[in-house]
């Protein structure tokens, strides 16, 4: 598995990928799906090429003779890091795979920005993938964030009891 920076050439094919695990019924071949809770996008190849750029981020993404495998984007906010968009192929959820992306996300804000912490956000009805972020160090912070209701663009809700949990990793040598 290679790790890289993916490029705007790379947005369809994210898009895509993103797409697949989240919410496509490939997704439910997966140990974690949100097909039953949001459905339409996730992301399309717009916004992902918006994010390649934007010099506040990165998409990361990681590959094989197959294709992506994995990928993530990466934000800096100060000494924090905001991890998001990140998506395992689902037949190779529950390989490694995902913690090996999460790893290299966690290697490059601490290396390239200097970030102390990594953020994320996860629906609160995710409980096996809460739980899994939980098994790789993070904690739930307590603070919720609104589910974008009415913005098409992240999806159409398939629940209106919908919110993002934050969860936090400290990063550096005790991580």
């Amino acid at each position: 598995m290679i790790t890289r920076m993916a490029t705007v050439d790379d947005a369809p094919a994210v898009a895509d990928l993103v797409h697949r695990a989240y919410r496509s019924d490939e997704s439910r071949t997966g140990w974690t799906t949100e097909a039953d809770l949001v459905g339409g996008q996730r992301v399309d190849a717009a916004m992902v090429s918006e994010l390649v750029t934007s010099p506040t981020g990165v998409v990361l993404v990681a590959e094989d003779d197959d294709g992506l495998l994995a990928c993530c984007h990466l934000e800096r906010r100060d000494a924090v890091a905001y991890l998001g968009m990140f998506a395992v192929r689902p037949r190779h959820q529950g390989r490694g795979t995902g913690r090996a992306m999460l790893s290299a996300a966690e290697e490059h804000a601490a290396r390239a920005w200097g970030a102390a912490t990594l953020e994320i956000s996860v629906i609160n009805h995710r409980h096996e993938l809460i739980a899994w972020y939980e098994r790789c160090g993070f904690a739930r912070t307590g603070v919720e964030h609104a589910f974008p209701y009415g913005d098409e663009r992240y999806g159409l809700p398939q629940r209106d009891d919908l919110v993002l949990l934050e969860m936090v990793k400290r990063l550096g040598p005790a991580a």
